[in-house]
Parts: structure tokens; sequence; C-alpha cells
């Protein structure tokens, strides 16, 4: 599945002359910035007292760092919900299809089986307490294709174009202008959302080959790339100072340890996301 929807970024970013080279793009005033931390999977998880990409977590992620990352999915009524995966698991002998198969109902449902163990999140429930209570909070938003599970749900760009309305949305409706990212692999998605939206900022997730990310986001006009720190290649105080000069910005993911933490930290990225929240809680 990663390498078809590398495909699809490739086709919708790259173009006919794509050896174009960083140096070729002008530089820009450079500028410093405070870097910002982010609760992954909205502060849930391993790490964490509560479930990930739920609203108990989130609230918690908000109360320790600067923001939340999360993941979504969307309905079959067209709600965008908090979800790591389109599958979605059996309960109390109940079976159900995959987020766009699954009405609102049947998700609320599965919330209210077996207690405490599933909890499923509104993305409208985390703008809300975002603008109510940490308005000046920032949330990454990473947007995944995945594996259609019926016919009905098979245009998954058509689906993931949808959620990019309803983040520009909620961005209006919460006051929440320049607080808001999206992330994702797919640049067909990012491109429709930075052509049909204001005060939200794009994203470009990469696994490695720095260059080529910087390369495809200028191509593109995107606000810079969400990096997987320390998975393919190192990133330094060098890397961050090329991606400033050219104008983008950059989110590493997940900084976990504490070494790693105050490495990350030292080369001033503009966002790190990490499930160590024990960390930041335990500063003065």
């Amino acid at each position: 599945m990663r390498i078809a929807k590398y495909i699809i970024l490739l086709a919708a970013l790259a173009c006919g002359s794509s050896c174009q080279k960083i140096k070729y793009y002008p530089d820009k005033d450079y500028r410093e910035v405070t870097t910002k931390v982010l609760a992954h999977r909205a502060g849930g998880g391993d790490h964490s007292p509560y479930q990930e990409n739920s609203l108990e977590a989130a609230q918690y992620g908000l109360s320790i760092v600067d923001g939340l990352e999360v993941d979504v999915q969307i309905s079959k009524d067209r709600t965008v919900w908090l979800g790591h995966n389109a599958d979605l698991p059996e309960c109390g002998g109940t079976f159900y299809d995959c987020f766009p198969e699954e009405t609102d109902d049947r998700i609320v449902a599965l919330d209210s089986c077996d207690g405490d163990k599933h909890s499923f999140t509104r993305l409208e429930d985390i703008f809300s307490t975002m603008a109510s209570s940490y308005p000046g909070s920032f949330i990454s938003i990473d947007v995944k294709a995945w594996p259609p599970c019926a016919v009905t749900s098979s245009d998954v760009l058509g689906v993931m174009n949808v959620i990019g309305d309803e983040v520009i949305r909620l961005t209006n409706k919460y006051n929440l202008q320049n607080r808001v990212m999206v992330e994702s692999e797919t640049g067909s998605f990012l491109n429709y959302v930075k052509k049909n939206g204001t005060g939200v900022e794009y994203y470009l997730i990469s696994f490695g080959d720095f260059e080529r990310a910087i390369q495809l986001s200028l191509e593109a006009g995107l606000t810079g790339i969400s990096f997987h720190y320390k998975w393919i290649e190192e990133i330094s105080a060098e890397h961050i100072q090329l991606i400033r000069k050219k104008g983008l910005k950059i989110q590493l993911w997940t900084v976990n340890s504490e070494v790693d933490i105050e490495e990350a930290l030292s080369i001033n990225p503009d966002f790190i996301q990490t499930d160590n929240l024990d960390y930041f809680r335990r500063l003065p």
C-alpha cells in the first residue's frame, strides 16, 4: 500500500522536468522559530493513561505541550472521526465494516460497547476543545489513503478530499486559522486543500530522502515536510537551515527518547511529535 501511495504522490507532484534542483529555488529571509511540541496520536497510547486518538487523550496532551497530532477517518455519513486505521473492531458478537462503510450511529454504538474498551471522538470535538480551552494550540492532522473496503468507498482520493473540506470548514468555524496543519503522503490531497482553503498548512510526509522531499514541496508550493526522525536519514541543524532558507517548515516524528528529544530540540525544527509527554510534564 505504501508503494501505491508513493505512486499517487509522484504522479501528482512530479513535473516533466522533476530533476530541477533545490539550489535553483531562491533563498528566503532566514527566520528563527521556537520549536512547538505536538502530542502524537492526541497524547494517548502505550505511553499514556488514555486511549490514542481520543478526546481524553487530547485534553491530557493539550494540558502539557503546544498541540496535537491526530489521525483521522471518515464515516459513511461524512463525519470525520479520530482513528489511526480504517478498520473497525468486532464487539459483543457484532462485526463492523471499515469507517467509510459505517454510519455515525453504528460508530456511536461501537463506542458504547464493552465499556471503555473502544472510544471514538469526532474531529469537531477536538477543534471545539482547542478553541474554548487551548486557543493558542496547534493541531497536525494525518490524512492517510487506505485500501478500499467496498466498491461504494473505492474513490479513496475523493473521500480524502471530503476530509479536506471538513478540515477547512472546522478551521473557519472555530477561528483556528494558522493553527491547523494537514500532513499526508498523497500529494493530490495536499494540493486540493491548498487550492480550496486558507488558514490551513500542508505538509508532505517523507520517510527518507530529505532533499527530494524539499524539492517536491517547493514544486507544489506546500508549507513544508513531515519527516520520519532517525528512520533512514539523519537530520542535522544544517538540514533545518536549508529548509528554512527555502521558505519551508518541518515537522519531525516520532521523537520519544529523552536523548532524541533533546537532540531534536537543539536543531530547532518547527514542530516535533512525541509520545513522551512525561518528559515535558517534568519540565519547570
